[in-house]
């Protein structure tokens, strides 16, 4: 795997006020150092572990144009001008950022034409409030997602957004009246091509669709998965809680006689099992059901290892529970927050379990953002 060099920093004219990337400009040395610190510091409170448990963070195989989503606020500054970019630190201002260095430049390309048609008009700046843009592992195959304030659909420029932005290809509208930190909310319409993007990884083409979770940073996933596979061995069942497309389950299919993977998102489950029928996989099961409704089947199906993936809140207890009283010998549990991680990492190791390894993942570099890796076995 490629490696940035610990000296190497990023430029960004949008550094000062802007509130995406807090770590600009620091070496990529000292980023991976002070993460790993953090993760650290956060387990410590609550988790007994010894230094050699910490390993040092994995780190990026790029530290710029490496990520494959763009979620931008529109707004309009005092000339009445369009801006397209991130919110100011500590602020709901939003800084435009037309040289963002992490975007994938194909998706930095699009942005660019977005924020040329939005100064092309008058009324569109009112109608919208953010887009979502992705890309999978072609970045010149992207969707829009335009995020609008009302029902908006009659003056939104489809046919304009084809033409001057020729890497999208499909486009979907999603109503959000009340704004807030959170981008999509609620129902998904598409309204032009194609509805989905699509990531190569470990052999199979995941399908994506506009609402569902995929990491941002695909340079990573080879090396996070061979990590996996190297620690939870083989067997006969593994079991992949908060699913989501399929990611990890279907990364590992070939070490397991059977994949079962667990998720509560529809949109989640619809990628997973269109990856699944695409691929010709007859080895992987995904459950649609809420995870806290399916938890019987840890018992019934006796895994012998758990993959669990949640959201920034961590497990619910209940599932943790399940997991400890289970037939599992392995587990490698992927978290995006350090804080619950932690929680989580305690209530496992109170229930039998032994910390193997846990560090630090920098999935999303110049950001304090910490995603990490921990795995338990007993």
């Amino acid at each position: 795997m490629k490696i940035a060099q610990a000296d190497q920093t990023v430029d960004c004219p949008h550094r000062a006020p802007c509130g995406a990337c807090s770590l600009l400009c620091q070496p990529y040395g000292e980023q991976l150092e002070s993460k790993r610190r953090r993760l650290t510091d956060a387990l410590g409170r609550s988790v007994r572990f010894t230094p050699r448990q910490i390993l040092p963070t994995l780190p990026s195989p790029d530290i710029e144009g490496y990520r494959t989503r763009a979620k931008m606020a529109i707004s309009t500054d005092r000339d009445r001008r369009s801006v397209l970019g991130y919110f100011q630190r500590r602020s709901r201002e939003v800084v435009d950022a037309p040289d963002c260095g992490v975007l994938v430049p194909e998706l930095l390309e699009t942005t660019r034409a977005l924020r040329r048609l939005l100064n092309s008009s008058i009324s569109i700046p009112y109608a919208l409030r953010y887009i979502d843009l992705r890309c999978g592992s072609d970045p010149e195959l992207q969707h829009l997602t335009l995020v609008v304030r009302d029902d908006s659909l009659p003056r939104l420029p489809i046919e304009a957004i084809v033409k001057d932005c020729p890497h999208i290809a499909g486009i979907a509208v999603n109503l959000n009246p009340k704004g807030g930190s959170q981008v999509i909310k609620g129902r998904i319409e598409p309204v032009s091509g194609a509805r989905e993007v699509y990531v190569d990884s470990a052999g199979l083409s995941l399908r994506v669709s506009p609402g569902s979770f995929f990491q941002v940073n695909l340079g990573l996933l080879p090396e996070l998965h061979s990590r996996m596979s190297a620690f939870l061995g083989t067997g006969s069942l593994l079991v992949d809680l908060y699913a989501g497309v399929g990611t990890h389950g279907l990364a590992l299919r070939k070490s397991f006689g059977r994949i079962l993977c667990i998720e509560g998102v529809r949109s989640s489950v619809a990628d997973a099992r269109a990856t699944i029928k695409a691929g010709q996989v007859d080895n992987v099961e995904v459950l649609a059901n809420p995870i806290r409704r399916t938890l019987s089947r840890l018992h019934s199906e006796k895994p012998e290892a758990v993959v669990l993936n949640p959201s920034r809140i961590g497990a619910e207890s209940q599932v943790l529970a399940t997991i400890i009283s289970s037939s599992a010998k392995r587990l490698a549990y992927l978290s995006c927050d350090p804080t619950t991680l932690a929680r989580d990492l305690q209530m496992l190791i109170g229930g039998g379990f032994e910390l193997v390894t846990v560090q630090a993942v920098d999935m999303m570099p110049q950001t304090r953002q910490i995603e990490a890796l921990a795995l338990l076995r007993r």
